[in-house]
């Protein structure tokens, strides 16, 4: 027996394509921020390894910014000698990160790419300086983690706790 649209049948299914079409409610419209964990001001103590193989202690500010899609990181950095500010702008698309980094000290800057999960945040610079960077943070801490290559700087290891 063939299947028969009635006029009822059929403003069920006109009723059912329409409330498709219409936006969602406030509950899904909210966007989820995967940097919102980051986001604040943060201070701490690291170790600057030079590629002399000196070793510096550190202490360190951030503050970091931003919503969904694009996250500012400032870290400062001060040793004895050096004033290291390292600034990042990221935009996030799906998780992928591509942006702009600099630091002053050093006088470098270039582009970053990158992944970006609910605690990590990972990617390369690259520019007149190359290296990596990997930001672990928690709602109350956070773990710095830079390589660099091309520079007197090796790397920087710093443990940040929220201010």
């Amino acid at each position: 027996m063939p299947y028969r649209i009635t006029l009822g049948s059929a403003a069920v299914v006109a009723g059912l394509a329409m409330a498709a079409l219409l936006p969602a409610g406030p509950a899904t419209a909210v966007t989820i921020n995967p940097f919102a964990s980051i986001i604040g001001k943060w201070a701490g103590s690291g170790i600057m390894t030079m590629r002399d193989g000196t070793r510096e202690r550190i202490a360190c500010e951030a503050e970091h910014s931003g919503n969904a899609l694009q996250l500012r990181l400032v870290i400062r950095c001060l040793s004895g000698e050096r004033d290291i500010r390292m600034v990042a702008r990221l935009s996030s698309n799906a998780g992928r990160l591509l942006g702009f980094w600099e630091e002053k000290y050093f006088s470098a800057a270039g582009a970053i790419s990158g992944i970006a999960t609910e605690n990590k945040i990972s990617f390369t610079v690259s520019g007149n300086v190359n290296g990596a960077m990997e930001v672990a943070y928690s709602k109350t801490r956070q773990q710095v983690s830079i390589r660099t290559r091309d520079v007197p700087l090796k790397s920087l290891e710093i443990d940040m706790k929220r201010r």
